[in-house]
């Protein structure tokens, strides 16, 4: 059963597989793995953009990440930072960044769980996409990429319209379904669905694991046969 499945009315989900939306692209040769957003505000119960959610979502990050080091895979972050001004802070809606907590030093730093490694990049950025007015793409560019593997928060914000910009760049796409998640759930479960239908893999983080073992200095091994994984939408949670 897709995450998706008790949302999607059955019909809906027809008209889709009727027009051959859906489906599984598959892994490419070369990997980055994106955190999105991991930082104190997104993650601490104590900051108006924390979820329930955020713990799991962590904890399965942390495994994606560990074995992506293992095999090479390069690792970039994107956050935001403190706007100085209405014009940095952009025309988001919502007060959340005027609360006084938000101005706490640890508020924009990425969670210690997750803290990258001193070699690894991190774009800051004021729009959703990572790749919004930052060097990401010239970072993926550089190292060969091919397929980006999309992990962190909110599923219907930051991680669709990174995962749309990497699509729309010409990358593949994979979102294990654990490693998002977002403030709402129906929000989270149709972002997945958006993806999947159009953008990109909605796998299991078992599977994004699985592929990332096939991977050794940052390039897959096993002559291009993707392990087998879902193609409706990775495992339920």
């Amino acid at each position: 059963m897709a995450i998706w499945d008790d949302l999607i009315p059955p019909e809906e989900r027809a008209l889709y597989e009727r027009g051959g939306w859906g489906g599984a692209s598959g892994f490419g040769v070369r990997p980055a793995l994106l955190v999105v957003d991991m930082y104190t505000a997104f993650v601490d119960p104590a900051y108006p953009y924390s979820s329930p959610d955020a713990p799991a979502a962590v904890h399965a990050i942390g495994r994606v990440l560990q074995q992506a080091r293992a095999s090479g895979v390069p690792v970039f972050y994107s956050r935001a930072g403190k706007a100085r001004n209405a014009a940095e802070r952009g025309r988001w809606k919502g007060t959340g960044r005027e609360q006084p907590v938000m101005d706490r030093p640890e508020a924009y730093e990425i969670i210690p769980e997750l803290a990258p490694l001193p070699a690894e990049s991190v774009v800051v950025k004021t729009a959703p996409s990572a790749f919004h007015g930052t060097y990401l793409l010239s970072l993926l560019v550089h190292h060969n990429v091919d397929t980006v593997v999309v992990t962190g928060t909110v599923t219907s914000g930051c991680v669709r319209a990174t995962a749309v910009d990497a699509f729309s760049f010409g990358f593949r796409v994979a979102v294990p379904v654990e490693c998002v998640y977002d403030r709402g759930r129906t929000s989270h479960k149709v972002a997945l669905w958006d993806i999947y239908t159009r953008y990109g893999d909605v796998v299991s983080v078992e599977e994004a694991l699985a592929y990332l073992r096939t991977v050794s200095g940052g390039v897959r091994q096993d002559g291009g046969r993707a392990p087998a994984h879902a193609t409706r939408g990775g495992a339920d949670r």
